[in-house]
């Protein structure tokens, strides 16, 4: 997966602004588990601070603390005296915090960020707890022996987040929190939705649970699980509620026997309710027929792999479309940016060149897909990617694609 906004630092005052928190003189504090000295006043690399948390207790609400890469042995608190803060790591996995028998990190106040944070412990507790509200956890990573995260409070943004291997993974309650394109992977239970209200999962990838990959307590008020793929879940769902909202899912265990417009013809059933709009392959929501006077063709699922190099390598190609053409490339894989160009044929042999994009710059990064849309043209086309860096090894990326046409 490429983990490597290049507007980290805009992205997080984005989310700090949109929480109507703005404040002149923001402080950005730096943090070096290697170089630093908490004795030093943190205002620079050069002067950085040691641990993280003399930066949280330093630091006054709406500041920043950048963390170089490094394993910090810490319990770091946010209290609930300060209030957004912002803890941003260097790169994807490379800040481990570790808690030991302990929560790697506690938060107590609100509308705090934790990005790009490598989180563990043997806590049976959640490597991360979090009571405050509003807080934003993006594009991080637990590990651990009993529970990832447990989350009580409101109006959470959980995004871009992995999962794999520990007993239980997300254990949340309150209202109006949300959780997406994240991967949920060998869990006993993946997620578990507790006392709530409008609770959102959508846009995830939930696998290999041997319990369930989704549990909906009886107290999850309105619940809305959609666009997630299931794969190889003990149970895929375990509903109590009895107003939840599931609908547009990928079940490997369906029989997916396609509508003609990306929907399964029987709807997907589990415990306490039933999916009336199963999708019929995986990511297939992005390639929707959308009714009237659309018709839609089955959807293609196939996979490309991608060499270990930084050369330009034909992805699809279409011959003649008469009708339109949507495509979604699954480039979760990828951990290097990437070139997208689209081609229209010319004559013989020769295309021009419609589109020039990098992944993930030009693309909506709350996604690890790439959606592309040719118009019909009753034209020859194809797409191809071009690494901008090798990637250490081929890498496999999945796809599907439907036509579509107006009558």
């Amino acid at each position: 997966m490429v983990r490597i906004p290049e507007h980290t630092e805009l992205e997080i005052d984005s989310v700090i602004s949109r929480q109507n928190v703005a404040k002149e003189g923001w402080t950005t504090y730096y943090v070096d588990g290697t170089n630093g000295n908490d004795a030093n006043n943190g205002l620079r690399w050069e002067t950085a601070f040691k641990t993280i948390q003399h930066a949280v207790d330093v630091a006054e609400s709406w500041a920043k603390i950048y963390v170089r890469d490094g394993t910090y042995y810490e319990n770091v608190t946010i209290p609930s005296s300060k209030s957004s803060l912002a803890l941003i790591g260097e790169s994807w996995k490379g800040v481990i915090i570790d808690g030991g028998g302990e929560p790697a990190v506690r938060v107590l106040s609100d509308s705090n960020v934790l990005h790009r944070l490598f989180l563990k412990s043997t806590f049976t507790g959640g490597n991360l707890v979090a009571l405050g509200n509003r807080n934003h956890i993006e594009y991080c990573y637990f590990e651990g022996m009993w529970l990832g995260a447990y989350v009580y409070g409101d109006s959470y943004t959980i995004k871009d987040c992995e999962i794999d291997s520990i007993p239980w993974g997300f254990f949340i309650a309150g209202n109006y929190n949300e959780v997406f394109n994240c991967k949920f992977s060998s869990s006993n239970i993946g997620v578990k939705i507790w006392p709530s209200e409008s609770f959102k999962l959508h846009d995830c990838q939930i696998s290999n649970a041997s319990e369930q990959g989704v549990y909906v307590v009886s107290d999850a008020h309105h619940p809305f699980i959609y666009h997630n793929n299931f794969i190889s879940n003990n149970e895929q769902i375990h509903n109590s509620s009895t107003d939840a909202i599931i609908y547009e899912n990928y079940y490997d265990d369906h029989s997916n026997i396609d509508n003609g417009f990306g929907i399964a013809t029987e709807p997907y059933t589990f415990t306490g309710g039933s999916d009336p709009r199963p999708v019929v392959c995986r990511n297939g929501w992005l390639v929707l027929g959308h009714g009237g006077n659309t018709i839609k063709s089955v959807p293609v699922a196939g996979s490309y792999t991608h060499p270990d190099d930084t050369n330009e390598h034909d992805v699809l190609e279409f011959s003649a479309a008469t009708q339109d053409i949507h495509i979604s490339l699954d480039v979760s894989a990828l951990t290097q940016p990437v070139e997208v160009r689209e081609y229209e044929k010319i004559d013989g042999t020769n295309y021009r060149q419609i589109s020039l994009k990098i992944y993930p710059d030009d693309f909506d990064t709350g996604t690890d897909a790439i959606t592309i849309y040719f118009k019909q043209k009753n034209k020859d086309y194809k797409v191809t990617l071009k690494s901008t860096a090798t990637e250490g090894a081929s890498r496999s990326i999945p796809y599907v694609y439907r036509t579509d046409g107006k009558v």
